[in-house]
């Protein structure tokens, strides 16, 4: 009887020890979770969703989003965010597309200028966060507008289309699984930015700086050079974002990344970010864009709306949001 009493309590602290991990580690919640609805998916859709063609789609769809995560998870662990990530790709891409396409320079130099414009716009939110002392969702919300007004200005309508040799950088596929180089691209990303903000010393101050911005700053880091360099990285990030785009589409459409700012957000609170800064990973970040991506899959393979995809990503933030909010009260 004893015996198996203490058999019971080792289940018991087993079974209590496995949920308090799940409830710490949202990177393992979420993995259970896209493994879960990937196989619910496989079963209930065995003949659309577990096709290459479909798996392709999926992973190729949720590349701008994933490389946009790298940079707001980056930010939004220092305890700040960027509004304007969907302009400042649309403004890039047309960029790169104005340059390869209306003015004939190399593909090369057009994909380089593209990003160069990201970067630029992110450097301009960063001065106004930092230097002028305007807070980021004012800041950004305001050069959203800004920068698509400029996209607009810019190339009117657009550019189609630009070149081949430019759309040949968003179009090179790998022999195996034929997936275009924006997912590779994302990829290589998620991997080397997973290990610079984990391991190296430089990255995990943006850490120190969200969790307590004061203390980091008599500690000696200099936190608006820090959050500078978070938004550059940003904006840099969403010019190859717009760059890809319009590399893979041969076009560079002024409404692109009309709306993205919430899918990335959403991705990145989904992941681990807190809203209150010091918390969250790159990776899962990602997982919150696999998560979304399976999610907006299963509602394109029943042919719902694209308003209603939209009311579910935001019903994914506010529950997001309220999982950060209940870890927030559970500690306190």
């Amino acid at each position: 009887m004893t015996q198996q009493s203490g058999e019971g309590a080792a289940r018991d602290a087993l079974l209590l020890r496995t949920v308090r991990r799940l409830a710490d580690s949202r990177e393992l919640t979420l993995f259970i979770l896209v493994v879960v609805l990937a196989v619910v998916m496989t079963i209930v859709y065995p003949n659309n969703f577990p096709t290459g063609a479909n798996m392709r789609a999926v992973l190729l769809n949720l590349a701008p989003v994933g490389i946009l995560v790298c940079g707001m998870m980056l930010l939004m662990i220092a305890g700040t965010f960027d509004l304007s990530v969907g302009s400042t790709l649309a403004l890039s891409g047309v960029w790169a597309g104005v340059v390869a396409g209306w003015w004939g320079w190399p593909a090369e130099i057009a994909l380089l200028i593209g990003i160069a414009v990201g970067a630029i716009a992110g450097l301009i939110n960063g001065l106004i966060v930092t230097r002028i002392g305007i807070n980021a969702l004012i800041a950004t919300l305001g050069t959203l507008t800004i920068y698509r007004s400029l996209t607009y200005v810019t190339a009117g309508t657009g550019v189609t289309p630009i070149g081949d040799a430019f759309a040949a950088y968003g179009r090179a596929a790998d022999p195996i699984l034929r997936i275009q180089s924006p997912f590779w691209a994302m990829l290589v990303l998620v991997l080397i930015g997973g290990w610079l903000v984990a391991r190296t010393r430089f990255f995990r101050q943006f850490y120190f700086v969200g969790g307590n911005p004061r203390a980091a700053q008599l500690s000696g880091i200099r936190v608006d050079r820090l959050i500078l360099i978070g938004f550059i990285i940003m904006g840099a990030l969403a010019g190859l974002a717009g760059v890809l785009g319009a590399a893979r589409l041969n076009s560079a459409v002024v409404n692109a990344g009309v709306g993205i700012e919430l899918k990335v957000i959403t991705a990145t609170v989904l992941g681990g970010a807190s809203l209150k800064g010091g918390e969250g990973t790159i990776l899962g970040g990602i997982l919150g864009v696999l998560f979304i991506a399976l999610i907006e899959n299963a509602m394109i393979i029943n042919a719902v709306g694209v308003f209603w995809q939209g009311l579910v990503v935001g019903l994914v933030l506010l529950f997001a949001v309220s999982l950060d909010r209940f870890k927030s009260v559970g500690r306190a």
